[in-house]
């Protein structure tokens, strides 16, 4: 692994670990989008959300409790 490769897993456990409990907007790649709170992730971003909605264009739906597999994460944004 090359020190960029090792600088850029840091920071996205970082980011990860920081927003634990808070609010996050999660883009995938069948191009929906789930908003809600991070509960835990792992060392594959499989993510654990918890009060999920899904939003699909103008319709939200809400999801509950998603299990959200690593490999279709495109996109981790704390929502402030």
């Amino acid at each position: 692994m090359s020190s960029q490769q090792s600088k850029c897993s840091a920071t996205l456990y970082e980011v990860l670990q920081t927003s634990i409990g808070k609010h996050v907007l999660v883009k995938l790649r069948d191009n929906c989008e789930v908003r809600g709170v991070l509960k835990s992730f792992d060392q594959h971003v499989n993510l654990l959300i918890e009060d999920a909605e899904e939003i699909m264009g103008e319709r939200t739906v809400r999801r509950g409790t998603m299990i959200i597999r690593g490999d279709t994460v495109l996109l981790v944004s704390p929502i402030v």
